[in-house]
């Protein structure tokens, strides 16, 4: 685990529409965009992820492609980040206009679990 910084850069998110979400054998990639041009980037995971509604109901998560039945994680796709929280150096959530509340974790001793790219940014890779 490199540990989440308590400066990492998902501020820029704040007012940000989740427009694109891939889906990679490793990897899970978020696009993002702003008003004006500004703010916006991409969010790509590699390691544990969970997205609750409202009501902190499990609605999606990180696990092997033959063990998943369906992805759910599209519920978020055109909604607005409201606010997020870090918990170093465990976690990030991004907490969005429809309830739901995507959480990041840093949970590999060996591997890269996700990268922050802000647009014009250099981006962070934990």
């Amino acid at each position: 685990m490199h540990g989440v910084p308590v400066d990492l850069p998902i501020s820029r998110f704040v007012g940000c529409t989740l427009d694109q979400i891939c889906i990679g054998e490793h990897q899970l990639q978020f696009h993002f965009s702003g008003e004006g041009g500004l703010g916006g980037g991409s969010i790509s995971v590699e390691g544990g992820w969970e997205l609750r509604n409202s009501g902190d109901t499990l609605v999606d998560s990180a696990q092997e492609h033959a063990e998943r039945p369906a992805y759910h994680i599209h519920l978020i796709i055109s909604h607005t980040v409201s606010r997020f929280t870090i918990d170093a150096p465990r976690s990030f959530t991004l907490f969005f206009d429809s309830g739901h509340r995507f959480t990041v974790y840093d949970d590999s001793d060996r591997y890269e679990t996700f990268s922050v790219i802000p647009r014009g940014e250099a981006g962070v890779y934990i």
